[in-house]
């Protein structure tokens, strides 16, 4: 299924005054207990930490996934004796450990569908691909690459295009450089396309992929060098995913590390994110706006594993959960980019709310219309960058980004 043209987001539970967080879900350890809790955040509010206690003894790096078609945290793991697939859904709060399930590090989910990928080096030169259904509990090999010599997978340099169903990931061919692999998993006849990264940076270090479904853009971080060769951080990149160009983005300063397993993206901001370690041997959450390739820093609980609830995103985009094409609206908002009054303009019937959320996922503005079907907000008080106005009438939102001066 293609994207839609505008996001038409699911109800959006807000009330006036409260805040449309990015939402986030991790695992840490629990010294206690000798377990771990799967943890629960608003970014970067540290009075929204919950902790919820799990059956896992252990589980494995890089093994968190994020399933939004059904609103389901995923990770490897288990006890000392055994492991499986441990999954906690959000709407429910019911959790699950399948002994049954694959495990692997190697994992993404296609949003619009609910089914799981997993990239799995069984057998040397041989990379096979799995589809995974987790309501039936089936998984199928869909086919198999064959690498003479791969060194392996980049593990956290994995991402899904739902728009389109194609697994994108970052390999480590014998004969050449870093290269992109892309595999169109909803084809009758699987193949896959192999593209070397095109870039003048030295030692490529490319991962945390994450893809954009609202901009059909890939992006990653790689490390950075000065014209000596001197190492000086991490970048935020875009890869060119049809010609294996690397743009730098924005280099993150004052964080040598970084916390393995940490990048996600939120579809609905296009807020890149991960957890960086600065010189002072703190983590800090990184929030890299993509529309204007900035970013803030702030709190982050001692988690990792850490993938960003897009469950809004996909019930929207891909019209599941119940809402109904036919009761979509459309929305109008100029001038865009606006420097004083923003007019909006919208074809529902009936009451509708309007609210303006910025790139942090905090509601700015909040206001209800119930009759002329347009409405004018003064925005010179708003802070310059990018916002989404939502109109919400009956069950659904529809969605409009513009870019304040």
């Amino acid at each position: 299924m293609s994207k839609l043209s505008s996001l038409f987001l699911f109800a959006l539970a807000l009330t006036s005054g409260a805040q449309a967080q990015i939402k986030l879900m991790g695992v840490a350890p629990n010294n206690e207990t000798n377990t771990v809790d799967l943890i629960q955040w608003s970014l970067f509010d540290e009075q929204s930490v919950v902790t919820i206690p799990t059956e896992l003894e252990v589980y494995l790096y890089a093994s968190s996934s994020y399933d939004p078609f059904n609103g389901s945290y995923y990770i490897s793991g288990g006890t000392f004796e055994e492991l499986g697939l441990y999954s906690y859904n959000t709407d429910t709060e019911a959790s699950t450990f399948d002994t049954n399930a694959p495990v692997s590090n190697i994992a993404e989910f296609d949003m619009s569908t609910g089914n799981m990928y997993n990239l799995i080096v069984e057998t040397e030169d041989y990379i096979n691909v799995y589809e995974y259904d987790i309501e039936a509990s089936e998984e199928v090999l869909i086919g198999t690459i064959y690498e003479p010599g791969v060194q392996g997978i980049v593990v956290d340099a994995i991402s899904f295009d739902s728009n389109n169903g194609i697994i994108y990931y970052v390999g480590v061919p014998s004969d050449g450089p870093l290269a992109l692999y892309s595999i169109p998993v909803r084809e009758e006849t699987f193949s896959f396309t192999k593209t070397d990264l095109i870039t003048q940076t030295l030692g490529n270090v490319i991962t945390g992929l994450n893809y954009d479904n609202v901009n059909d853009k890939l992006f990653a971080t790689n490390n950075t060098y000065d014209e000596d060769g001197t190492f000086q951080g991490r970048a935020v990149i875009e890869l060119d995913y049809l010609t294996g160009e690397i743009e730098t983005l924005g280099i993150l300063e004052g964080f040598p590390y970084f916390l393995g397993g940490s990048s996600q993206f939120d579809q609905i901001t296009g807020t890149y994110l991960l957890v960086g370690i600065n010189t002072d041997n703190e983590q800090l959450m990184i929030a890299f706006n993509t529309y204007t390739n900035t970013y803030e820093t702030g709190f982050v609980p001692s988690a990792s594993e850490i993938v960003c609830n897009n469950t809004l995103f996909a019930r929207s985009s891909y019209q599941v959960a119940g809402v109904e094409s036919n009761t979509a609206s459309d929305i109008k908002a100029y001038p865009n980019p606006v420097v004083g009054q923003l007019n909006i303009e919208w074809t529902a019937n009936g009451p509708v709310q309007l609210e303006v959320i910025n790139t942090l996922g905090e509601l700015v503005f909040s206001q209800n219309t119930v009759t002329l079907n347009r409405a004018t907000i003064d925005m010179t008080a708003f802070a310059s960058g990018w916002y989404t106005i939502n109109l919400t009438s009956k069950d659904q939102v529809v969605s409009k980004k513009f870019v304040v001066q």
